[in-house]
């Protein structure tokens, strides 16, 4: 009897021990689990197993599951009409589970129950990630999985009214977040640069480039991307930017959103749309009809908000008027913030009349300003603090989002894209600035925080999915089960084996290039050789080109055996299968041919508010070496092509290596060749960081100024060939190195790389 109860208290504690084991072999998820039980055996996906659709609404998702296990086995799924058919993947919807969740079983057959579509969407993610192709199928561990998010909004802002965003580029970003459970894209369509958002009445907005190309989006292209956002549980949120950043309608409307200067009978500039007429409010209005027309399945518009100037408006001949109709007293007095938030109040109403709600960036002070108390409906999202403080808005009444500068406010212009690492330490109460002057702020509770958003600024489109397709996973982890029993090393193994499924689920066309000088940095000399190569049968069609901007590729051409490129450009391939139709998304990659000036090496190990002072670069871990070339016009163009603020063109030196996004430390070498004896002097320039210059192991020139002004520096040369070191970092904002020099007989300054002798290989 003894000896049976102890057997049995061993099976007991054995059970207990699988069905709450974390991270073992089988349940690679990014988001970790709720709860997850383990049982023994695996499942098997082969062209017997059929899917089962209880609910018609799911369709779309039995052909999502479809296409991805066509990709990663070649079998083709059936759907059947028979629940009981053996082996088979049941989507199903049901009362019982939490509204946001799903339940997940792997056992002699699979089920994926939920509340919703969307939850089902979310059981499909998992499912997805937990595959494992095998020669005659697909694998699958048996395993039971209980699972929902601990907080609802969990967003990706895109901005695609500064740089340009194709519309592959889009759902791309949509199906990454579909992989990793996040809820919602929210689409930046206006700003001071651009305004995407197509208006009829308003044909002078719709912008086109200087190349022809178009830069608004049209309804059908916004229609087909929310059916497809829909298709997989994410919902987009619509942003019109007001009433600020909004120079586009104010300037070439003012007429409806301005002010006309009675003399020049030209646009005021008010930086604002002018909030003092009945006009803007009627046109307004119509914009947000519109908006929620068409991103219907979103339950918000985000109205802006942020970064109003209104001094201006004071000075307008309807600014008074107005506010005295509608008893604006403090905004008579002079404080036109009153005015700011009866705009916003009148646009929540109007908002809310779409039977939606409305999100705001933090941008509006206390609660509101004299007659004007902001509505305790709207949604605040808080990444500066400065304006309002989160806790205050809490305290206040009001529900927020988390979008802190450090890790989730990625701004390409400021190459602010926090590592992984960094972005796993963040936890939703949590606020870092970019600026050392501006504290953290941690909240002692998470009442009232409805969760986290990236937002990614000033992006070229070739830079948002290789960026985010390593960050969205870590906001997804802290925000869906923020208390999970993990760490980073077992985040970033199960996060590896995803991001691997990823890739061949949606970048199945693989690369090798020969010749490069460095194989992170596709940089060559005189040519390189390339082979794409995929498991997937089909066909690779690819363009090389010297553009950026994303081709045609019913011009491109069929991929047959290796081919070479002599000259700089981008590669642009995409994998199709037999029937013509995209599989995966398409992928480019910069090509540059170079003369090499510099061996270099890279160090990371920055801290989080950047260095100081110039580090020990003997403490700091290498991650990459390599040759690096002489600037060229065209490569000069391409860096300030990438930026919103533009580097200084004089004396520019090749700073930049790809696929390197955060602030580094780096160290360069090479000859000087010096033609006679003479004075010279060094003029060293950098923007947000300090550099060095070493010739013959002596300090010529040592950086101490942060205000992006130049340093000069007087050395005495002998004629010959005198090697240097360059050493340099930035800190966080603009990655800029500028060298010039002048001998005593010269009238201005040449740049330094004029005297830099070429490396040269045997």
């Amino acid at each position: 009897m003894k000896r049976a109860l102890i057997v049995n208290i061993a099976i007991i504690l054995l059970l207990v021990v699988q069905l709450n084991s974390f991270g073992m072999s089988g349940a690679d998820i990014v988001p970790h689990p709720s709860k997850i039980y383990y049982e023994k055996g695996d499942f098997l996906i082969s062209a017997n197993t059929t899917i089962y659709v209880a609910n018609p609404e799911l369709i779309p998702l039995a052909g999502l599951l479809q296409k991805k296990v066509q990709i990663l086995s070649g079998i083709q799924l059936k759907l059947s009409k028979d629940k009981t058919h053996k082996k088979i993947i049941k989507l199903q919807l049901e009362d019982g589970v939490d509204a946001e969740g799903y339940q997940l079983i792997i056992s002699d057959n699979i089920s994926i129950v939920a509340t919703n579509y969307d939850g089902i969407a979310q059981g499909l993610a998992s499912l997805t990630q937990l595959m494992i192709p095998i020669s005659n199928g697909i694998k699958l561990h048996k395993l039971k999985i209980l699972d929902k998010p601990d907080f609802s909004y969990r967003a990706v802002m895109l901005d695609l009214a500064r740089f340009w965003q194709p519309v592959e580029t889009i759902k791309e970003t949509i199906d990454l977040l579909w992989f990793y459970k996040i809820r919602f894209l929210q689409l930046h369509l206006s700003d001071n640069s651009r305004f995407t958002f197509p208006l009829d009445d308003y044909p002078e907005l719709k912008r086109v480039n200087n190349k022809g190309s178009r830069e608004y989006y049209t309804l059908g292209e916004l229609r087909d991307l929310v059916e497809y956002a829909k298709q997989r549980g994410v919902a987009i949120i619509p942003e019109i930017e007001l009433p600020g950043h909004s120079s586009q309608l104010w300037q070439k409307y003012p007429e409806t959103f301005g002010s006309v200067d009675a003399v020049t009978k030209k646009s005021r500039s008010l930086y604002v749309v002018n909030m003092a007429k009945e006009e803007t409010y009627k046109a307004c209005e119509k914009i947000i009809q519109k908006l929620a027309d068409v991103f219907y399945t979103s339950p918000y518009i985000n109205l802006g908000g942020d970064e109003v100037y209104l001094e201006a408006m004071k000075n307008i001949p309807e600014y008074k008027t107005f506010c005295e109709s509608h008893h604006l007293n403090a905004a008579l007095n002079g404080d036109a913030d009153e005015l700011f938030c009866y705009f916003i109040n009148r646009m929540d109403q109007i908002v809310k009349s779409t039977g939606k709600k409305s999100i705001v960036w933090e941008g509006f002070h206390g609660t509101g300003t004299g007659s004007q108390t902001i509505s305790k409906d709207i949604e605040v999202i808080v990444w500066n603090t400065t304006y309002n403080h989160p806790d205050s808005l809490r305290e206040n009444g009001y529900q927020i989002i988390n979008s802190t500068w450090i890790p989730w406010y990625m701004v390409g212009a400021m190459n602010l894209a926090a590592p992984q690492e960094v972005s796993y330490r963040w936890d939703v109460t949590k606020w870092a600035h970019w600026n050392q002057k501006i504290k953290d702020i941690t909240l002692n509770s998470k009442i009232g925080i409805m969760g986290g958003q990236i937002c990614y600024w000033e992006q070229n489109h070739y830079m948002v999915v290789p960026i985010l397709q390593e960050r969205i996973p870590v906001l997804s982890e802290r925000l869906w089960n923020n208390m999970a029993p993990t760490n980073f090393v077992d985040f970033k193994n199960r996060y590896a084996n995803a991001d691997a499924l990823y890739n061949k689920l949606f970048h199945p066309v693989r690369m090798e290039v020969s010749n490069l000088l460095s194989k992170q940095d596709f940089t060559f000399m005189e040519r390189a050789r390339i082979s794409l190569t995929s498991e997937v049968p089909g066909i690779i069609k690819y363009i090389y080109s010297d553009s950026w901007d994303m081709p045609d590729m019913k011009i491109a051409m069929q991929y047959v055996h290796p081919f070479e490129i002599k000259k700089s450009g981008v590669l642009t391939f995409q994998m199709y299968d037999k029937e013509g139709k995209t599989v995966g998304f398409p992928v480019q990659c910069y090509f540059q041919k170079i003369q090499p000036a510099y061996k270099y090496k890279v160090f990371r190990g920055s801290p989080q508010n950047g260095w100081t002072a110039m580090p020990d670069f003997s403490k700091l871990p290498l991650i990459r070496d390599g040759f690096s070339g002489f600037m060229t016009p065209e490569r000069l163009e391409k860096i300030n092509g990438e930026l919103f603020a533009k580097v200084k063109k004089e004396g520019h030196i090749e700073t930049r290596f790809s696929g390197i996004y955060n602030p580094y430390a780096l160290e360069l070498k090479g000859k000087i060749v010096i033609p006679g004896n003479s004075n010279y002097v060094f003029r060293i320039q950098t923007n947000d960081g300090l550099a060095e210059l070493y010739i013959d192991d002596q300090l010529v020139g040592k950086g101490k100024t942060w205000k992006n002004e130049p340093e000069d520096f007087m050395i005495k040369l002998e004629a010959g060939n005198h090697p240097f070191t360059i050493k340099y970092f930035y800190k966080q904002i603009q990655n800029q190195l500028s060298i010039l020099y002048k001998t005593e007989d010269m009238s201005h300054f040449e740049p330094f790389e004029k005297i830099v002798e070429p490396i040269k290989f045997n």
